[in-house]
């Protein structure tokens, strides 16, 4: 493999852990706020935020000056890489269970009137969060 695809591939997997890093933050802020404010004005102001966090997120992407086709790439081709990435899956699934396991354990000291979508944005907040910071540290040489 040549020098310069393992620093495109670098440059790249940089770029997914600000993408991951960022996105699960705003996961976890819209279903942090989706419990605790049940008011029009707050969830228009969030709504309003996460729409322009895609349009910033969309043209970071389109401005990147990565070939469309690496998005669809299930695993790098540098090795360290590709090894790196497997673990972030690996820790992020680990989060899951964990967050899983912990809901299910206090199940009865979460409130009713959370729904299964403020659920599931926190669950997808959660390992997004995991993968990021997995990879964030496992890349940190």
């Amino acid at each position: 493999m040549k020098q310069q695809d393992i620093k495109t591939e670098e440059q790249f997997m940089g770029q997914n852990i600000f993408l991951s890093i960022s996105t699960s933050m705003v996961f976890l802020l819209l279903s942090v706020n989706s419990v605790i404010k049940q008011d029009i004005d707050g969830l228009l102001t969030v709504g309003m935020g996460v729409l322009f966090y895609i349009v910033i997120i969309a043209i970071y992407i389109t401005k990147a000056g990565f070939p469309l086709k690496m998005y669809f790439q299930y695993a790098y081709k540098d090795e360290f890489l590709n090894t790196i990435d497997t673990s972030a899956y690996k820790h992020s699934i680990f989060a899951l269970v964990f967050c899983l396991l912990g809901v299910f354990y206090k199940s009865d000291a979460i409130a009713s009137e959370v729904s299964h979508a403020a659920m599931a944005v926190f669950y997808l907040g959660i390992m997004l969060l995991a993968y990021g910071t997995s990879l964030f540290w496992q890349s940190r040489d």
